[in-house]
């Protein structure tokens, strides 16, 4: 397996440092303080199904594959269960190259993997044991009250991928796979009314086909937030954060202009300057 490391040189633990890498900037916050744990693993021979079970009830977007004598292999995301063929296992679809960070690597450390690879988690390693999972959302937590008054739209996505309402279920599974997404805006005419992402899509595998044929609005998500252009990048991720959603929809004169992910608000907030 190929571990992207980021156990770079870590600076002294004394508590007045600031770890500058690259324009981020953060206190001495470690990865133990902020990741998840413990992590929620998998073997190597785990079904499809399996998998999906474990995503869904831990409302995860993927998990570490570890063998039994508890070496870490390869990741599974969401992605990687949507393009599956049928009777793969984890081995099968699994991504070997990991993004990992040290427990006692300093946060800004592990933010700059994150960003860097742009994935929404990296695997926190108690030396070649895996210790507990860093997502965007847990970044996000640590350094949302930093001051940051440049608006929103500075770090949103655009052009944004879009589904009409009444488009078929099985048209959004397809278009999800295939745009390299992790969700697709649903649109009514010209508002956006709701996203069709990789969770629903998991759960569009068990509909009967004949229910596959129905609108994309039966499944659609309403857990979105949409803020104008013009909002203060902090106060974007403080609505995050407090109304937990992995994505915020961008609006300029109710008009749909871009969409803003955990990673891209970490991206910005982490480079601000502490005050």
């Amino acid at each position: 397996m190929r571990r992207l490391d980021a156990a770079a040189a870590l600076p002294a633990r004394d508590p007045a440092w600031h770890v500058r890498c690259c324009g981020l900037v953060m206190t001495q916050a470690l990865v133990r303080d902020h990741m998840t744990a413990p992590a929620v693993t998998e073997k190597p021979e785990s079904s499809i199904s399996v998998l999906v079970a474990v995503l869904r009830l831990r409302q995860i977007s993927a998990v570490p594959i570890v063998e039994p004598d508890g070496r870490l292999v390869g990741i599974v995301s969401t992605t990687d269960i949507l393009r599956a063929p049928a009777g793969a296992r984890a081995r099968d679809i699994m991504s070997t190259a990991v993004i990992t960070a040290p427990v006692d690597a300093p946060l800004d450390v592990a933010a700059r993997r994150l960003v860097a690879g742009r994935v929404h988690r990296i695997v926190a390693m108690d030396g070649d044991r895996v210790a507990g999972v860093l997502s965007a959302r847990d970044i996000l937590a640590a350094v949302k009250g930093r001051k940051l008054d440049e608006p929103v739209s500075r770090a949103m996505s655009f052009p944004v991928e879009t589904i009409d309402v009444g488009a078929p279920i099985e048209e959004a599974v397809t278009r999800l796979a295939r745009a390299n997404v992790h969700g697709l805006v649903v649109v009514d005419g010209n508002a956006a009314v709701g996203l069709f992402t990789q969770v629903e899509a998991l759960a569009a595998r068990k509909l009967a086909p004949s229910l596959l044929a129905g609108p994309v609005e039966d499944v659609m998500s309403y857990e979105t937030i949409c803020l104008d252009a013009s909002t203060p990048i902090h106060r974007a991720a403080a609505y995050a954060v407090a109304m937990n959603v992995r994505r915020i929809l961008v609006v300029e004169h109710r008009r749909l202009v871009g969409i803003v992910s955990g990673v891209d608000l970490v991206d910005v907030l982490a480079r601000a300057p502490v005050a």
